[in-house]
């Protein structure tokens, strides 16, 4: 595939330690350290590389990987505004890597990459991969939870986002959700205007502090029967992040 059809598809494309107290004049006086957040630290390691992505999906190693993109919490994607998604709590399962999911979390740094893949006939695959550090284990661990509740109790509906203008909404119908211990994931089919349908593998996982969110987009709608692509590629993230 030549690389300016692969990269326009890439442009498109939160525990307190208990302690011991002393009394001052009857006033309790906490001794216990205050809690340190982690340090913000380069992630950019945690992402996948092209041979990974080929081991995990089963494809030559010859997609083109986007531009590497790290920083905090403003790096976060902002796609979605929750007034005009339905049910919102939903957004985490069907978007990738979006502020309104991530916002009101203890994000320390972030970093995310998309990536494409195919033949002369068209790309076959795309994806986007994104990482992010939170303040704690505890914090990423209680993120992961919540993530997993909502995702289970959105198997089987259609998330509507409204983009504006008759005939403007979207619709992502959601299917396919199984929990694991460190990884939750899900099949999700983008419905837009015209006819426009996108078959969607998700991913997210928890390790350490972190949190691992993964897309594959199968552009050609060439595989199906679960989101075991996605997975397999959130599982070389997290065992980078605890290797």
């Amino acid at each position: 595939m030549r690389a300016p059809r692969l990269a326009s598809i890439l442009a498109g494309g939160c525990l307190l330690a208990a302690g011991c107290t002393g009394t001052v004049d009857g006033v309790a006086v906490d001794q216990s350290p205050a809690a340190v957040p982690a340090p913000a630290r380069a992630l950019d390691t945690v992402l996948p590389t092209n041979q990974e992505l080929s081991a995990a999906l089963g494809i030559a190693p010859t997609g083109l990987m986007g531009q590497l993109v790290e920083g905090g919490a403003d790096t976060l994607l902002r796609g979605v505004d929750r007034a005009h998604a339905t049910p919102v709590e939903c957004v985490s399962t069907t978007y990738r890597l979006q502020q309104v999911v991530y916002g009101a979390s203890s994000v320390r740094s972030v970093a995310s990459r998309s990536w494409a893949a195919g033949s002369v006939d068209g790309p076959a695959l795309s994806g986007f991969f994104g990482v992010v550090q939170l303040a704690s284990a505890d914090d990423a661990e209680a993120f992961f939870s919540a993530a997993a509740g909502n995702w289970q109790q959105c198997d089987g509906r259609t998330m509507v986002l409204r983009r504006g203008g008759a005939g403007a909404n979207e619709q992502s119908r959601i299917a396919d959700v199984r929990v694991g211990e460190h990884v939750v994931s899900a099949v999700v089919v983008h419905e837009a205007g015209q006819g426009t349908r996108m078959p969607i593998q998700r991913a997210l996982g928890v390790a350490g502090d972190s949190i691992v969110d993964v897309e594959i987009t199968d552009i050609a709608d060439a595989r199906s029967g679960g989101a075991g692509g996605a997975v397999d590629v959130a599982q070389i993230m997290l065992d980078k992040l605890t290797g």
